[in-house]
């Protein structure tokens, strides 16, 4: 840009080309300002969608607490049945070697009296035999 001469006052051309300069650089920042504008549109595009992303997310945790909370439900039910069953076996394991002691001792009891009749059965025929052969 040229000066103005001291007394203040510009020529028709040199007032040309001040406007022509003018006009050239409004020309460049209109398009400035149409690509910052194009910019802002689709800045605020991807704004929307990350907020709706954001919303998506937000629901999906909320999702995976509820979801979380019912399997530790589920996790609790299971250990008390499985409790339950150890406290179920125990006792039948118990109460299986109490009948197997009482088994036991029955079968232990038939043999006993079976060994006495054997034994007594055959003392009495040794004796028997002795005194059929003529005596001691």
């Amino acid at each position: 840009m040229t000066q103005p001469p001291e007394g203040g006052v510009l020529t028709i051309e040199e007032l040309r080309t001040k406007t022509d300069e003018l006009t050239q650089q409004l020309s460049a920042f209109s398009a400035e300002f149409a690509r910052l504008s194009a910019a802002a549109v689709a800045d605020d595009a991807r704004m929307r969608l990350l907020e709706e992303t954001q919303r998506r997310h937000d629901d999906d945790i909320r999702e995976i607490k509820v979801a979380t909370g019912a399997m530790k439900e589920h996790y609790t039910q299971i250990l008390g049945r499985f409790d339950s069953l150890e406290t179920k076996l125990f006792t039948l394991l118990q109460q299986s070697q109490i009948d197997s002691v009482k088994e036991r001792t029955a079968s232990q009891k038939a043999w006993l009296a079976f060994v006495r009749y054997v034994l007594g059965g055959t003392i009495i025929a040794i004796v028997a035999y002795i005194f059929a052969k003529g005596g001691v």
